[in-house]
This record gives C-alpha cells, sequence and structure tokens, in this order.
C-alpha cells in the first residue's frame, strides 16, 4: 500500500484535529464548522441539527469571534513556547578579540568512508577579529591566513576564558 492512496484520510484527519496551540481544527477555523466524516454523511441522526441554517452575517460574525479567540491562543501558545525555550539559553555576546569555537557544518561522504556524526561538531580556537553585522563575525586562526565569517549562533566561548566550561575540552 501506498501512502499516496490514503492522502484524502491522511487530509481528513490533520484538517479535523484540534490544535495544541489555536484550540479548534484548521477545518473549523477555515470553514466555521467541522468537516462531516465519512460514516456521518448517511447517518440519519447526524444530517440535522435541530437548528435553521444560519445567515452569512452571522457566520461572519461567528467566524470574527473565533479568529479573536485563536489569535489570543497563538500568542498565549508562543509565550508558553518561548517560555520553555528560553529555560536553557544563556545570554552570551562575543567581542572583537575573543577566542571561540565555531561549529562545523560536515557532510558525510560514504564514498570516502566519512560520517559526519562522528567528526567533531567545533573547530578552533578562533579570534573574533570584526564583525559583519550583529550577528555575523569575521573569524581567524592563529595558525591561518584566512578568516571566515560565522554567525554567533554557530559559536561557543573558549573554556577557561571566563565562561562556563561547555563543549570541546570541558571536564565532565
Amino acid at each position: 500500500m501506498n501512502w499516496d492512496e490514503k492522502w484524502p484520510e491522511i487530509m481528513l484527519a490533520v484538517n479535523s484535529g484540534v490544535s495544541e496551540s489555536t484550540g479548534y481544527s484548521p477545518a473549523f477555523v477555515v470553514q466555521g464548522r467541522e468537516p462531516r466524516l465519512p460514516k456521518a454523511l448517511y447517518d440519519d441522526e447526524a444530517l440535522g441539527t435541530g437548528q435553521g441554517t444560519p445567515t452569512p452575517d452571522e457566520n461572519a460574525a461567528k467566524l470574527r469571534e473565533v479568529f479573536q479567540l485563536v489569535r489570543r491562543n497563538l500568542e498565549r501558545a508562543a509565550q508558553d513556547q518561548a517560555r520553555y525555550y528560553n529555560l536553557r539559553r544563556r545570554a552570551w555576546k562575543p567581542t572583537i578579540g575573543d577566542k571561540v569555537w565555531a561549529k562545523q557544518h560536515h557532510l558525510s561522504n560514504a564514498a570516502e568512508g566519512f560520517a559526519a556524526k562522528l567528526a567533531p561538531k567545533y573547530d578552533g580556537p578562533y579570534t573574533i577579529m570584526d564583525f559583519v553585522s550583529p550577528v555575523i563575525c569575521k573569524l581567524k586562526k592563529d595558525s591561518e591566513k584566512r578568516t571566515r565569517t560565522a554567525h554567533i549562533g554557530d559559536l561557543m566561548p573558549q573554556p577557561g576564558e571566563g565562561t562556563p566550561k561547555t563543549g570541546p575540552g570541558a571536564e565532565a
């Protein structure tokens, strides 16, 4: 069986599932109603709700109210996610002259028998020479003439330079 044969069912499951962030299903947010499930299509009990058909103005008012609730729920979810993300973040702003280690972005190469996941994650130490932008800096290794650029998110302070001992060379 191929997954593409089940695409309609997958789509229905995704669109009718309630999102934890919004509090509503995507189908309800877009259409203002839940989709009819396949078994309920011809179910006599599920066909009528006993209520009249709402007017377009009533539907529009209902959707505006839902959008306001969804917007508030998304803002709350974003704040919660930011709080959990920031629990383990440490504020560190490198300066010119700092010694740092730079993250390496290796690619595996089966032909050469090289596995990227076994390679060292950081290389260094480098000295920060200049800032190209607030988050991109120019680095130079003491043993090389070339410079390279790196995002500050890919940098780590060299252990023993008055910073927490984490990363390469850190004692366990």
